[in-house]
């Protein structure tokens, strides 16, 4: 089995993109702005902290990751077309709730599961149900289990209200 160029570039970018987020969001300022903004918008604006800049950044930063996603992708299918990122942008959101909401290593893990239970759908399931053209159902099966069984997501922790 042949791996690409393409294929090596890609899990660079994750592991360069992982650790970037990790380091942006715990160890600078604008990160941990962007926690207490996540957590509370009016208190953090109490507290000093300029809400509408704090969005942009946010912006700015997933605009940054989306490009990096991009080009992955450009260059993993040598093709780029302005509706490709409406499946990409959907298993994102199902790998942030796979993992678990708020989790940047849960977002990384439930990404990492739904590309092996993707590949593994594909190859591991005969007949009428298996195949490629059947990788997205079982993508969002997946999810439905997950929300259902796990509702937090896989490394999500339980949120308790109390009354």
């Amino acid at each position: 089995m042949l791996v690409q160029r393409a294929t090596f570039f890609t899990l660079a970018a994750l592991a360069v993109c992982w650790l970037f987020l990790w380091w942006f969001v715990n160890k600078t300022k604008l990160g941990r702005a962007m926690l207490a903004v996540s957590q509370d918008a009016d208190t953090a604006r109490l507290m000093g902290i300029d809400v509408d800049k704090i969005i942009m950044v946010a912006f700015a930063v997933g605009a940054a990751l989306a490009s990096i996603a991009g080009v992955a992708h450009g260059l993993r299918y040598a093709n780029i077309d302005f509706k490709m990122g409406f499946l990409a942008g959907l298993k994102a959101f199902t790998a942030a709730v796979l993992g678990g909401i708020g989790n940047i290593n849960g977002a990384v893990v439930g990404g990492l599961t739904l590309g092996v239970a993707e590949a593994m759908a594909t190859t591991l399931i005969p007949g009428q149900f298996g195949g490629p053209s059947w990788k997205d159902v079982w993508a969002f099966v997946l999810l439905i289990l997950v929300l259902v069984f796990r509702p937090q997501g896989l490394l999500g922790a339980k949120v308790v209200d109390r009354a």
